[in-house]
C-alpha cells in the first residue's frame, strides 16, 4: 500500500513544479507553540503612513504623553502604541518592549519558573527593512527537569542555582517590486505544508541559524535560494573524553537549498527541490548556482556531502479545503528504488484541511486537519559528522526521526472574535529502533552497505500516543495568556505530561 501511495505521488508531483509564496510559505500548518518564547520569529512590518510623525512615552508634554502611554497599555485591544515611533518621509524606526513569566509542571510534580525580557527594532526605507528581536532569561532552579526545557536547543551558561537562556533572531532585506527579494536571516526555515512536523525542513527543535535567501518571481514561475551556517554535531561537549569531538574543534557545517516553482493559480502549488548538508571546508560556491542540478555537482565533487531531493503538491479541492503531499528522497538509485535495499531512504506525508468550517461573533470553528506520514530507516543520517540533517545535535528533518508511521490530526476552535483560542493536537506513532535517529552512523552499524535490506519499521517497535492542547488568550494588545497541556504515552510505558502558563507583555 505504501509502495502504490508513493508511486502515485511522486508521479503526479514530477510532473509539475513547486511555487509558495517564500520558502517559509505553506497552505497548511500547525497553530500549536506551547509558549510564546517557542514561536519563530518572521519580522512583521507596520504600514506607512503619510504624514510624518514622531511618539515616544518621554517626549513633551511629559505628563500627558505619559498618561496616554499608560491608558493605551492597560486597556487597549489593538496596537495603537510602540515605545518608540518614528516616521518621516518614506522612512519608519520601530521600538518594543517585552517580557514574560512562564511556569512548568510535570506529573511528578516538578516545578520551575523563566521570566525573560527582551527588545525588538524594525526599520524601513521604501524597499529596505531591518529588524532585529533579543531576549534573555533563567530558569528558577537547576534540576533535570528544567534542563528539558523546550528552549535549551544550543549552548547554555548554567550554575548550581540556575539556567541561563538568551536568543536572537533578525533580518536584512530589501525587496525588488513585483520581482522578488533578497534578505539575510536570524532564525529558522520550516518547509512545506504540515501539522506534525516537516519531513524536509523542520523548525520546531533547532537553535535559530543564519541564512542567506532570496526569492525571484517570473509569472507563474517562482524560485527560491537559502544557504544556511550550522554548527556541526559534537560527540562529546566539553571535549573531556578520549577521541571526542568537542564544538570548539567541530567542523564548519552549512544548508543549502532550492526550489522551483509553478503557480497556475492561488489554489494549485507544485515543487520540486533539492537541499544539501555539507562542510568540513569553506563555504561551497558550486551551491550557488539555483538553477542548477546539484546532485550532479555533488557527484562531481566526490560525493561527499549529504544531498536529498524533494517534491510536493498543494491543492484546494474545494473552498477552504485544502489537500498536500511532500515527498524526500536521500537516496536515487533507478536499479533499487523500489526494492528493500536498505539505501531507498524516502519518506511520504500527505494531509487533508478544512479551515473556516463555521463562524460567528461569539464562536468560530476555525480548521480540522488530518495527517499521515511515512519514513523509511536511515534517512537524515550520514557518515560524516558535519553532513547529518542537523544543527547543534537537533533535528532539522521530521522532529521524531525516522523508520516511523505517524498520525496527526489537529483543530481549533475561537471565541469572542479570536480573543480566547483552543487548540488540540493528537497523533499517534509507531517506529522502529532501527535507524530512527539522525545521530546513527550507517557506515558503523551496516556491515555490507551494497546489499543490506531494510523494512518498514525494523527492530523494536514502539507505539506513542500524543495530545498536546493551548488555550490562547488575547484580550488586550500589550497582555497575552497562553496555557499548554502536553500528554505523551508509550503503549508499554508510563505516560508523560507537562502543564505550562505563559504570560507576555510588549509595548
Amino acid at each position: 500500500m505504501l509502495r502504490k501511495i508513493l508511486i502515485l505521488s511522486l508521479l503526479t508531483s514530477c510532473l509539475f513544479i513547486w511555487a509558495f509564496d517564500d520558502l517559509n510559505s505553506k497552505f497548511v500548518s500547525s497553530d500549536y507553540s506551547k509558549t510564546f518564547t517557542a514561536d519563530n520569529y518572521q519580522a512583521v512590518y507596520s504600514e506607512i503612513e503619510q504624514a510624518d510623525s514622531y511618539d515616544f512615552p518621554l517626549k513633551k508634554p511629559l505628563y500627558s504623553s505619559l498618561k496616554r502611554t499608560l491608558v493605551n497599555y492597560l486597556t487597549s485591544k489593538e496596537k495603537k502604541q510602540a515605545l518608540i515611533n518614528y516616521q518621516e518621509q518614506g522612512k519608519q524606526l520601530e521600538g518594543h518592549v517585552l517580557g514574560g513569566l512562564e511556569y512548568y509542571r510535570n506529573n511528578d510534580s516538578q516545578a520551575y519558573l523563566f521570566p525573560y525580557y527582551g527588545f525588538e527594532v524594525k526599520a524601513q526605507y521604501d524597499n529596505f527593512y531591518l529588524a532585529g528581536k533579543w531576549w534573555k532569561g533563567h530558569t528558577s532552579k537547576n534540576n533535570d527537569y528544567a534542563k528539558t526545557n523546550h528552549l535549551i536547543n544550543s549552548w547554555v551558561q548554567d550554575d548550581d542555582n540556575m539556567i541561563y537562556i538568551d536568543k536572537i533572531q533578525g533580518q536584512i532585506k530589501y525587496e525588488f517590486p513585483d520581482f522578488g527579494y533578497i534578505s539575510l536571516n536570524r532564525g529558522k526555515l520550516n518547509i512545506a505544508s504540515n501539522i506534525g512536523g516537516s519531513i524536509i525542513l523542520d523548525d520546531s527543535k533547532t537553535n535559530d541559524y543564519a541564512y542567506l535567501s532570496y526569492h525571484y518571481k517570473f509569472g507563474d514561475f517562482l524560485l527560491d535560494f537559502a544557504h544556511a551556517s550550522l554548527i556541526a554535531d559534537s560527540i562529546n561537549t566539553d571535549g573531556s573524553q578520549a577521541g571526542s569531538i568537542s564544538k570548539i574543534n567541530a567542523p564548519d557545517k552549512y544548508l543549502a537549498l532550492h526550489r522551483i516553482a509553478w503557480k497556475p493559480s492561488d489554489n494549485f502549488m507544485l515543487f520540486v527541490g533539492e537541499e544539501i548538508f555539507y562542510g568540513n571546508r569553506e563555504i561551497d560556491l558550486n551551491y550557488f548556482f539555483p538553477l542548477a542540478f546539484w546532485r550532479i555537482t555533488e557527484h562531481n565533487q566526490a560525493d561527499r556531502d549529504n544531498i536529498l531531493i524533494f517534491a510536493g503538491l498543494d491543492y484546494s479541492l474545494l473552498k477552504n479545503t485544502k489537500f498536500y503531499t511532500n515527498i524526500i528522497f536521500d537516496e536515487l538509485s533507478k536499479s533499487k528504488l523500489f526494492t528493500s535495499w536498505w539505501g531507498n531512504k524516502y519518506a511520504i506525508q500527505t494531509g487533508l484541511m478544512q479551515s473556516n468550517i463555521y463562524s460567528s461573533p461569539l464562536f468560530t470553528w476555525q480548521k480540522v486537519g488530518f495527517e499521515f506520514t511515512a519514513i523509511r530507516p536511515w534517512i537524515y543520517t550520514h557518515k560524516f559528522l558535519y553532513s547529518k540533517a542537523s544543527n547543534d545535535n537537533q533535528a532539522l528533518g521530521f522532529p521524531h526521526g525516522a523508520n516511523l508511521l505517524k498520525y496527526t490530526a489537529e483543530t481549533s476552535l475561537s471565541f469572542f472574535n479570536n480573543r480566547f483560542t483552543w487548540l488540540a493536537n493528537a497523533s499517534y506513532m509507531r517506529q522502529g529502533s532501527t535507524g530512527n535517529d539522525f545521530s546513527m552512523n550507517y557506515n558503523y552499524l551496516i556491515d555490507d552497505l551494497d546489499n543490506a535490506k531494510a523494512s518498514w519499521l525494523d527492530g523494536d517497535i514502539t507505539d506513542t500516543y500524543s495530545l498536546k492542547q493551548e488555550f490562547d488568550i488575547s484580550l488586550l494588545y500589550s497582555h497575552r495568556l497562553k496555557l499548554s497541556y502536553e500528554f505523551m504515552k508509550e503503549r508499554s510505558g508510563d505516560s508523560v505530561s507537562e502543564f505550562a502558563i505563559a504570560y507576555q507583555t510588549r509595548f
